[in-house]
């Protein structure tokens, strides 16, 4: 029987409902350079969730031919989404309270992010939930964004832990296809608040964390 172990966080759209505070922030940046999204394809728009916002910022100012860095742009646009999400940054249904009952259930916590930790850190004290986990990955740490599995496989090296023993928690595609090419197990996370995801890949996909518990993670565990 392989024993489930961790429960892995994703942080955007999963544990946070920031996907309209980034929506915003781009938006309002690109309007400083006399663009709007509108203008971007929809396959860029499609496959934006999940990325390093670095790649985002490269990909909006190529397809857009901005004048000026992708750096600059996205200092930019961080600087207006840090202003939004400290006034206004919303856990996503359910979140919250999915970490504090599975970790008295037993389970090691951990979260592999693509965003940078000084806003990781502003979300973990705004909700006052740093200490529940052992491990965290961000984007700092890594060179190859969602979906490559590079995130994950970092995570599992610090818990010490073979993937099969985990369990993530994703809203987006390329997040899915993270977890599942590192070899853990995923739950795909419906977000209402951004672009329709294809979850398909997930082993489960659920409407929000209020449904995740000791017993729905049990159920991985394979004999």
């Amino acid at each position: 029987m392989v024993k489930i172990d961790a429960i892995v966080y994703d942080v955007d759209g999963t544990l946070i409902n920031s996907e309209p505070l980034h929506v915003e922030a781009w938006k309002k940046t690109l309007i400083e350079y006399g663009r709007t999204i509108s203008e971007l394809s929809s396959e860029f728009l499609n496959t934006m969730a999940g990325k390093k916002p670095i790649v985002i910022a490269q990909g909006m100012v190529t397809e857009l031919n901005i004048n000026t860095s992708a750096e600059q742009f996205l200092n930019e646009k961080a600087a207006l989404f840090f202003s939004m999400a400290q006034k206004s940054l919303e856990a996503m249904p359910g979140a919250i309270e999915s970490v504090d009952r599975l970790s008295e259930a037993g389970f090691r916590l951990a979260i592999g992010t693509s965003l940078d930790r000084e806003f990781l850190d502003v979300v973990l004290n705004k909700f006052n939930i740093a200490e529940k986990f052992e491990v965290i990955v961000t984007g700092n740490e890594i060179t190859k964004g969602k979906p490559d599995p590079e995130t994950y496989f970092k995570v599992f090296e610090k818990l010490n832990l073979k993937p099969a023993s985990c369990v993530v928690l994703e809203d987006a595609r390329t997040g899915v296809e993270a977890a599942k090419a590192s070899g853990a197990l995923c739950i795909g996370v419906e977000n209402v608040n951004a672009e329709p995801q294809d979850l398909s890949l997930a082993d489960l996909i659920i409407h929000s964390l209020s449904e995740v518990d000791k017993e729905v993670i049990s159920s991985f565990q394979k004999h």
